[in-house]
């Protein structure tokens, strides 16, 4: 399961002849391709997704976790949110993660949403870049401190974004909306929270959260706008946590428990053919950013 020989083999697939082409490695199943993005599947249950781009010299690794706002319980509204922002405030191995993003000339942010947050670094090309961002990103699955100073500091910039979304008639109008929509579904609440719930948040909440959501069997890892040959050394370690890496982790996370519900909607009868609805309910806007 070591996850930069996968990363090197399928960058050697895009260069290599078709009858050249070396195996998958063992403990790695391949899914399927679509127009040059291939997904991988690790016995951890991590997906992963590799994007060989030659217009490139940049490298984007993107880690989204299956989790977002409408996983979170009555008066836990903003976790997710909240978490995003933890998050970045490092773990024992990498305890300053925004020194270490500009150290390498990093672009790296965080968005949370409905049914999902990712995390995100764009740099430079480089196998060593590749290698660390990686290693930070398995690191920081697991790892993350979720320190109640952590929490304190974090209130106040979680606050002001409350604050500026009470202030913009398009969010103000996306959250009525909502609540309307979805009565009963976690989708009619905000990602951003009630300011009581994010102001009374407690430190171990926002840690049995994490534990229990951000593991590998709940996450994809994206390797895109990578150059073909890129990282076709063959490293020793990547991203092979299993649940065991949590302490308390609480069983596989199901991702059909967590799946979208479908919707078939009819209209009633009026005097013409009826229209017919059906797909993912959920709802369409930005994410919001760390």
């Amino acid at each position: 399961m070591r996850l930069f020989r996968l990363i090197a083999v399928c960058l050697a697939f895009a260069a290599a002849p078709a009858l050249a082409q070396p195996a998958v490695p063992k403990g790695v199943t391949k899914a399927t391709s679509v127009e040059g993005i291939t997904e991988y599947r690790l016995e951890n249950g991590l997906k992963v997704l590799l994007f060989p781009d030659l217009s490139k010299p940049t490298i984007t690794v993107n880690v989204t976790y299956l989790v977002g706002s409408r996983h979170e319980n009555y008066g836990e509204t903003g976790m997710a949110h909240l978490l995003e922002h933890l998050v970045f405030k490092g773990t024992p191995k990498n305890p300053d993660l925004d020194k270490q993003f500009n150290a390498r000339g990093a672009r790296s942010n965080g968005t949370t949403w409905l049914d999902r947050t990712n995390y995100y670094e764009l740099f430079q090309a480089t196998d060593d870049n590749l290698k660390w961002a990686i290693e930070m990103e398995a690191d920081r699955m697991v790892n993350s401190f979720i320190r109640k100073s952590d929490l304190n500091t974090e209130f106040s910039v979680v606050r002001n974004e409350y604050e500026m979304g009470e202030n913009s008639p398009f969010s103000v109008l996306l959250k009525r909306l909502q609540s309307v929509a979805y009565d009963w579904h976690s989708y009619g609440r905000s990602t951003i929270g009630n300011r009581s719930d994010i102001e009374n948040v407690k430190e171990e909440n926002l840690q049995a959260f994490y534990r229990r959501y951000y593991q590998p069997d709940n996450a994809v890892l994206l390797v895109g706008q990578v150059r073909r040959g890129q990282g076709a050394r063959p490293h020793r370690r990547g991203l092979r946590q299993d649940r065991q890496a949590h302490p308390q982790a609480s069983g596989r996370v199901d991702g059909r428990a967590h799946a979208g519900r479908r919707a078939r909607v009819q209209d009633p009868p009026q005097g013409r053919p009826a229209a017919r609805r059906g797909g993912l309910q959920g709802a369409l806007g930005p994410a919001r950013g760390q």
